[in-house]
């Protein structure tokens, strides 16, 4: 009688869970199962997607002469690319003298045209300053676009931006894999050899036919992906579904209890911003973590090293100055207050041995940093304050560098 009663509790659990993640799914792209192996896509969102931004090469881009508009903290914050794909600022009508490329922090989401750092900067210092970020972006794709592309004569200086988790970045071919969901965005990376040089694995999908044929490519795609069995299987739901959850019961569980508490919430009408946000924080603070851990690896370690350092060769190639720089989500910095020093911060430490490296993290933590940022759904990007600040780290750094003035 005991055992019936023990089977019966199993599969009664088994059975709600069951219902309840796959109810949940369709409301949260983040708890997957194994119908998101080869997810469904979208023709429509596909086909915008493919005009809008893909680019065969970096997976996605910001069109030239293109525009958009996207909903910020305090109302509409619009944006709008030049012809050669740089967004636009009121004070680029001196020649540019720097050319900054990266990630949604230096795009700059969340501010106007000529609020981000790099119309501060050019503002400031009364010469043009280009602004190739584009959002979610790894410092790989970023470096591919900038030894792509033809700048003016006149720039000297070189600025990479992006944020601690660019480490994961780095190591993703297929989005999916790492931001469950993200299934239009395939992208280039690099692996580095045993002997420790890098090689290039070129974007499987190069065109909107490629989609269909992704069965063909699968294999290839999951093996090049570092995350699909470190993170996309290990979170995946699986029948049973009580083992799946028993993998990682902690972080399941959470994500289990936020989702349940947004719902509630959502049912008797009493929604608010902490429900509302709490499943998808789960998620941002599961990813920082897991970018830390990242840090602490050699094998990820190195594989960074060896692309700012390819950065860096790149830059002194084209006669340009580089500079790498740092800018850490504010979840990284909520989570560090209680350690003088984290894993991120040492590895730019020791890389300042190699190449100027400005990581804006002591800088941001010797304010009240929640100021510097804005509580968007993202995790919140840099405010104007923010933007202005770093604005400011960069001036003062250019001022110790006589050779940029020199005609």
């Amino acid at each position: 009688m005991t055992f019936f009663y023990i089977v019966s509790i199993l599969v009664l659990l088994e059975l709600g869970l069951y219902l309840v993640v796959n109810l949940q799914r369709s409301k949260f792209q983040w708890l997957i199962t194994t119908r998101d192996e080869l997810p469904k896509f979208d023709q429509l969102a596909l086909e915008k997607f493919h005009k809008t931004s893909f680019d065969p090469h970096l997976g996605w881009v910001r069109k030239p002469r293109s525009s958009g508009t996207e909903q910020g903290w305090e109302g509409p914050i619009n944006f709008s690319i030049d012809a050669t794909g740089s967004r636009n600022n009121r004070f680029n009508s001196a020649p540019a003298m720097i050319a900054a490329f990266g990630d949604s922090y230096t795009f700059c989401r969340q501010v106007e045209d000529d609020e981000t750092w790099e119309a501060q900067v050019a503002d400031a210092g009364e010469f043009g300053v280009l602004n190739y970020g584009v959002g979610n972006y790894g410092i790989d794709q970023a470096l591919l676009r900038y030894e792509s592309i033809e700048l003016p004569s006149s720039v000297k200086v070189v600025v990479m931006g992006f944020v601690p988790e660019t480490i994961s970045r780095i190591q993703s071919y297929w989005k999916h894999y790492l931001e469950f969901g993200n299934t239009f965005a395939f992208k280039p990376r690099f692996t580095l050899e045993p002997g420790g040089q890098l090689r290039l694995v070129e974007n499987r999908i190069r065109d909107l036919s490629d989609y269909a044929r992704l069965p063909e490519y699968l294999s290839e795609i999951q093996q090049t992906d570092h995350f699909y069995r470190s993170k996309f299987r290990a979170l995946q739901y699986r029948l049973p579904y009580t083992l799946s959850l028993l993998r990682h019961p902690i972080k399941q569980t959470s994500l289990l209890a936020a989702l349940a508490i947004r719902g509630c919430a959502r049912l008797l009408g009493i929604t608010s911003e902490y429900s509302e946000n709490q499943p998808f924080m789960q998620v941002m603070k599961a990813n920082i973590c897991d970018a830390q851990k990242l840090y602490r690896d050699t094998e990820s370690r190195k594989l960074l090293a060896a692309i700012c350092y390819r950065f860096k060769l790149a830059a002194e190639a084209k006669g340009h100055l580089p500079l790498l720089l740092i800018m850490p989500q504010l979840l990284d910095l909520k989570m560090s207050i209680d350690r003088e020093n984290t894993s991120y911060q040492s590895f730019y430490s020791e890389l300042e041995h190699q190449m100027d490296v400005l990581d804006m993290t002591s800088c941001f933590m010797e304010t009240d940093f929640e100021d510097l940022y804005i509580n968007d759904q993202y995790g919140g990007h840099l405010s104007v304050e923010g933007n202005r600040m770093v604005a400011e780290r960069i001036m003062t750094w250019l001022a110790g560098k006589d050779a940029i003035h020199q005609p």
